[in-house]
Parts: structure tokens; C-alpha cells; sequence
């Protein structure tokens, strides 16, 4: 109800006014004053009745403590968790607190939490919605992780979390379901950031200076007690890989099914002669083939059919080529049925490479054909499907030790090499292994040893394989401590994104990076991992990765026992 309160017109003034007008004035004046105090009375009562509404709204909104129950569209509530009102949207049954619940209730106040909390714990953290948003944490074991809350607990964009470590151990920082955030390393500060709160998971971004986001904390598998060498790993599954090497003690082919979440198998035998630089492609989930070499230089292949989670079987040993005294193989998946092998000839002789097709478990090889026409140095070669009808080789040329690629088409059964070969004249001259991954139809990355350790220790070179003969379009080196004797491998996480392996590094074991290219031809140094492995020699072929998915990487290693041990990284988005 509105009131108006009258005014006073003709007040009094004897500075102004006659004394006529001055007593005219007064009698006007006290003749509103009755209508002036009745309008103050009227409005004297719309206050206390406009008080006691909002003592009756406050006492049912702003002390209505949340219960399971139902609500209409908009009702007000304070959550016993944080003490926080909420506002509910749309009308219907909540049985969860709102501060847990910000798919049907909306804080009255848009600021996060805050608050510290202090702990000191030789287990797991895991937060929760209503933990301080700044955590000093010190935790007093290996490998421990600091898991957040659910994300859709929070609300999207004001749920940040800083944590520090003030103790002498690094710790993990995960989404909620275990997915790696990053590593906070002792004395390091981290923001975190939830942008996405429609999963439980959520969509977690971290910031802070040097911020390491490749988990290798988790122990190894230790699959043999005996030496292990010539390790070439295959993806079979997003949470599966086959791995086959050579064991030292029989001079046998072994192999093992490795698994990411649970245990890996027991290594078998698969032939009983000697073998030696051994590669393998797995051309489906449930079959890989290997090729090897014998002592005396003969090129054999196999399949391995994965037949459990732990277990294979070996089908017939095929010898696809008699020719004795080259060393060096590598192999790659065409399609389901179909591989193109790669192997060095005789010794220091051109590379040569012949077409599998796999029958049930039988190989069948194709006519010789010469991969390059440039001498190989034979012990180091990569090669990786481009399309069904097209592949990628790469070997160090005998001449120069340089690494050489040659594009290869495969019509049919019958391979021939197209086009021109480019030789990456920059890389070091090296008996080293090298790394390369086909990233698309168009493009391709190789890794190698950097000649001059004064600038940098390894290069990327990025290379267009549209056509038909592969072309340079930009190389860049980076220094990362690892000495010009490194072994490399690699491999492809995406389209954009490879992972690479060394040993020979100035950590004595297994470090890893990981490398961006961008759309735009840039290359980009990512992640880094130091000392995945410790104490792993120098020497080739102790070490080999293949990627599961963008985000886990199979890593398997000849260890400081010489034994055969395997590991998941984990890599954050």
C-alpha cells in the first residue's frame, strides 16, 4: 500500500512576512497538522507490518536448513555441509544436499569456497566439495596421489583448488576415477581448475611453473628373471599390448601379453633357435606377427595369436627370405590380413621388403623387392603404414650413417619403391636408434641424436608424405641432457602428438617427451619424464613403447637387473 504524507505550504517566516501574513501563515500550518500526523501514523504502521513479512521471510528462508524433501521452483535453502544458501531449480524431490548437487540447486552467492586445510598423511587424499580450497599437503610415502571430488559436485568455473607441497615426496593429482591431472613436486604450488561439471570426472586443468604431467610412479612389472634384448612392443587394445624379445639365456624368441589395470601374462617361448632384431605389428587385437632375424643373417616371421588375456600361441615359423648376413628388421600392419616386412639383404647391402599375407596363422610372403636404392647400415629400420596401399620406411644409409626415407607403394601383393629418397643430412652420423611415427596420409615425424651437443641433443624433423617421394618441411632440435649416444624410439598418440623413448641420458635410465606438431608445421616440445626407468643401459634395442591411447603409453625395458619389466604411463590430456 503506498502512503503520501502532505506537505506544508505558507510556513511561518518573520523575517519575510508582515505580522498579518506571519499569524495567517501559522493558522495554515496548524491546520495541516492533523492531516500530517494521521499520514505518519498510517506510514508508521506499514513499517512494523513490512517488519514482521521480513522477519517471517528471513526465519522461513535464510534458517531453513536443508532435508531431503520436496521443493518449489526457487526455494531457499542453507546446506549442512558448507552452510552455504542455495537456491532450487525447478520444483521437484531432493534427497541430495544442494552443496552436492549443482544440477538442481544454484549458490545465492557466486564465490567458491575457501578456507585451508593442512595434512600430513602416508595414504591417498581425496578432497571433497567442501575441502579448503587451499591444501598444503605433505604427504610421507612414494607414489601417492591427491584424488579431487566428484566434478559434478562443484560448480563449473568457480571450483579452483590450490595445492602445495611441503613435503619431500612428489604426489599425483587426479580427477575423481584416477585420471592423471599432473604431478606436484615437493616445494611446487598448483592451481586447479574444473571446467566441466557434467561427468563425475570432470574436465581438470592444472597451472603452475614446470608443471610435469607424464605419471611413470607406479612400479614395474617385472615379467623374467633372466637377460632380456632386441624388446619390440605392439598395440593391441586400448588396455593390451604384445611384447617380444629375445631371451638372453635360451638366445630364443620369447614373448609376453601385456596388460594396463591388470596383470600381465608369463613369457613364453615361441621358436627354439636364436633370434635377433626383432620387430613386431599387431594387425588386430587378437593377432600380431614378428619378424626376426637368425644368427646367420636368414629372415624369419611369425604370428602370435593372442588367445587370453595372459596367454598367445604361436603359429608356424615362416622363413621369407634365405639371404644370410644382414641384420636389421622392421614390420608394419597394412591391414587385418596383410604386413609389409623390411630387413637388410646382405650386409651393408640395400634394404629389401617383401608383403606378408596372413592366412589363419600361416605367413605367406611376396617377391623380393628393394626398398631404397642407398646402402643400409642395416641394424636400425623403421617401418609404418601410411594407407592400406602405402608405407613409410626409414633406415641409416651405410655411406653416412644418416637416416634415409623412402615411401613404398603396395598394390596387391607386390611392393615397389616410388619416387625419390630423402636423406636427413642434418641428423647426427650415428649407430643409434632412431625414432619415426606416421602421424596422418600427409605427414610423419622422426627423432634422432643433434651431431653438435653445444646447441641442442636431438632433433625432430617434420616431413611431408602426401606424394611420392617424402619431403622435408621443417626440422628443430632441443636439448633435453640426453648425450649424443641415445637410443630413440617413438610413437604415435594422435594425429598431432607423438611420444618418444630414450635411454642413454644423463638419468641412467628411461626418459621420455612427449611432441607436438601443430597444424600449422610448428614443433613443440611437451611433456617431459625423467627416469621413467632407473638404471637402463645405453645400449639399442633395451627399450621399446607403444601407445594404448593418447593418454597411456606402453613401456617396456630391459632393467637394471636386466630382467624384463613393463610399465603404463600415463599421460594428461
Amino acid at each position: 500500500m503506498s502512503i503520501t504524507v502532505p506537505s506544508f505550504t505558507n510556513l511561518p517566516n518573520a523575517a519575510t512576512q508582515t505580522e498579518s501574513q506571519y499569524n495567517l501563515a501559522w493558522g495554515d500550518t496548524l491546520g495541516t497538522f492533523n492531516l500530517y500526523g494521521a499520514a505518519l501514523n498510517a506510514l508508521g504502521a506499514q513499517v512494523e507490518e513490512d517488519a514482521a513479512r521480513a522477519e517471517s521471510a528471513v526465519a522461513a528462508v535464510a534458517n531453513a536448513k536443508w532435508v531431503a524433501g520436496t521443493y518449489a521452483d526457487g526455494d531457499v535453502r542453507w546446506s549442512p555441509t558448507d552452510y552455504l544458501d542455495y537456491r532450487n531449480k525447478g520444483a521437484g524431490t531432493r534427497n541430495v544436499d544442494p552443496a552436492l548437487d549443482p544440477a538442481n540447486w544454484s549458490p545465492r552467492v557466486r564465490t567458491s569456497t575457501g578456507g585451508a586445510d593442512t595434512t600430513t598423511s602416508a595414504v591417498d587424499i581425496t578432497l571433497t566439495a567442501s575441502s579448503g580450497r587451499l591444501q598444503i599437503v605433505a604427504l610421507t610415502a612414494p607414489n601417492k596421489s591427491m584424488y579431487a571430488p566428484a566434478a559434478s559436485t562443484l560448480t563449473k568455473g568457480s571450483s579452483i583448488f590450490v595445492v602445495k607441497n611441503v613435503g619431500t615426496y612428489r604426489f599425483a593429482y587426479r580427477a575423481s576415477g584416477g585420471r592423471f591431472v599432473c604431478y606436484i613436486q615437493p616445494g611446487q604450488v598448483v592451481a586447479f581448475h574444473c571446467s566441466d561439471v557434467s561427468t563425475i570426472p570432470g574436465v581438470w586443468h592444472a597451472s603452475g611453473q614446470d608443471v610435469d604431467q607424464i605419471y611413470n610412479g607406479n612400479n614395474a612389472e617385472v615379467l623374467n628373471a633372466v637377460a632380456s634384448n632386441f624388446i619390440a612392443v605392439a598395440m593391441l587394445t586400448a588396455t593390451q599390448a604384445i611384447c617380444a624379445f629375445k631371451n638372453n639365456s635360451t638366445t630364443y624368441l620369447d614373448a609376453v601379453v601385456l596388460n594396463y589395470g591388470s596383470a600381465s601374462g608369463t613369457p613364453a617361448q615361441v621358436i627354439n633357435h636364436d633370434a635377433g632384431y626383432i620387430s613386431i605389428a599387431a594387425q588386430t587385437p587378437s593377432q600380431a606377427c614378428v619378424v626376426y632375424k637368425k644368427s646367420t643373417g636368414e629372415t624369419q616371421a611369425v604370428v602370435l595369436n593372442i588367445i587370453s588375456s595372459t596367454a598367445f600361441t604361436p603359429g608356424a615359423v615362416k622363413q621369407i627370405d634365405a639371404t644370410t648376413g644382414g641384420i636389421g628388421t622392421a614390420v608394419t600392419a597394412l591391414s587385418a590380413s596383410q604386413l609389409l616386412a623390411l630387413y637388410q639383404g646382405t650386409s651393408a647391402g640395400t634394404p629389401r621388403m617383401r608383403v606378408l599375407d596372413i592366412v589363419s596363422s600361416v605367413v605367406n610372403e611376396s617377391a623380393e623387392a628393394v626398398a631404397d636404392s642407398a646402402g643400409s647400415h642395416g641394424a636400425f629400420m623403421r617401418a609404418e603404414r601410411v594407407s592400406a596401399n602405402k608405407a613409410l620406411m626409414a633406415h641409416r644409409d651405410n655411406s653416412g650413417k644418416k637416416v634415409q626415407l623412402r615411401l613404398e607403394a603396395i598394390s596387391g601383393s607386390t611392393p615397389s619403391a616410388t619416387g625419390s629418397g630423402l636423406n636427413l643430412a642434418d641428423t647426427q652420423a650415428s649407430t643409434t636408434q632412431f625414432g619415426m611415427a606416421v602421424l596422418s596420409a600427409s605427414r610423419t615425424v622422426v627423432v634422432t641424436n643433434f651431431g653438435d651437443r653445444s646447441i641442442a641433443d636431438f632433433m625432430v624433423s617434420l616431413i611431408d608424405i602426401s606424394g611420392t617421394s617424402p619431403v622435408l618441411l621443417r626440422s628443430k632440435v632441443f636439448s633435453l641432457g640426453i648425450g649424443t649416444s641415445a637410443q630413440i624410439t617413438a610413437t604415435k598418440l594422435d594425429a598431432n602428438n607423438i611420444y618418444i623413448a630414450m635411454t642413454g641420458g644423463f638419468s641412467a635410465g628411461v626418459d621420455g617427451a612427449t611432441i607436438k606438431i601443430t597444424d600449422d608445421d610448428m614443433i613443440v616440445l611437451g611433456k617431459v619424464s625423467e627416469n621413467a626407468e632407473p638404471n637402463v643401459g645405453t645400449t639399442a634395442f633395451y627399450a621399446g613403447v607403444a601407445a594404448l591411447d593418447s593418454g597411456h603409453v606402453m613401456q617396456v625395458c630391459r632393467n637394471k637387473d636386466t630382467y624384463l619389466s613393463a610399465k603404463t604411463l600415463e599421460l594428461a590430456a
